[in-house]
């Protein structure tokens, strides 16, 4: 188990019993044989139970590589899913990280594993709560959360490593490709609501911006503006 992430359940004071393990580790096994293939990712998704971060209703399901419905009418992506957007922003210890679409919380601590800082933003006061309490409970010291619309950015944490919109636009607004820093990267499924859309990858260079599409998704779509009903 990564140091990290052990530390994280110690904190949690939750045991992962035997069958948890091998789920666990089936499902980093299944994730693999989708395509990713990060090594740090994969250990992060073995280590740390998504089960963590779902009602109790859901956690036998939360094992699995499927999506999981949270509170809002939301819905949690797959392992694969969000595991393809991580490997695709090719994540390092040192990067700042802006996520748009913080959710249950677990891709989250999956980031904060994995990179120094991150900034999580979600627009409905609910989901956003429930998150912040499991970022409480595993002592999260690296991540900044906030409530309010996403896609707006972060400006005054600005600029970032990496961005990822943890759900689909039919165009990225300028506004978040100005917040990346040099060499920066920002990954987006791009399309239209209920159809296959495209996971897409920016990056910063000292010529301009470069888009290169990496593969076939399907997530929910990201929603402008802070909801008003939570």
């Amino acid at each position: 188990m990564g140091a990290r992430h052990a530390t994280l359940l110690r904190h949690a004071e939750y045991r992962v019993d035997d069958a948890e393990v091998m789920a666990l580790a089936r499902l980093a096994l299944a994730l693999s044989s989708k395509g990713l293939h990060d090594r740090r990712i994969l250990a992060a998704i073995e280590t740390l139970p998504r089960s963590l971060f779902v009602a109790t209703a859901h956690r036998t399901r939360a094992l699995e590589d499927r999506p999981i419905p949270i509170d809002c009418g939301q819905t949690a992506d797959a392992p694969s899913v969000a595991g393809l957007a991580y490997q695709a922003a090719e994540l390092a210890p040192e990067h700042r990280v802006l996520e748009i679409g913080t959710g249950s919380g677990w891709g989250t601590a999956i980031l904060a594993g994995l990179c120094t800082k991150v900034y999580t933003v979600e627009r409905f006061r609910t989901i956003a709560d429930l998150a912040f309490e499991r970022f409480a409970t595993l002592a999260l010291d690296n991540v900044v959360p906030s409530v309010h619309d996403g896609l707006e950015g972060f400006a005054r944490h600005a600029p970032f490593h990496r961005i990822l919109l943890d759900g689909a636009v039919e165009e990225v607004p300028r506004i978040l490709l100005d917040q990346l820093a040099p060499q920066g990267v920002l990954v987006a499924p791009i399309g239209r609501p209920g159809a296959t859309q495209t996971l897409t990858r920016w990056r910063r260079t000292e010529t301009g911006l470069v888009r290169e599409e990496i593969a076939p998704t399907r997530r929910v779509a990201l929603i402008s503006g802070r909801a008003l009903a939570s």
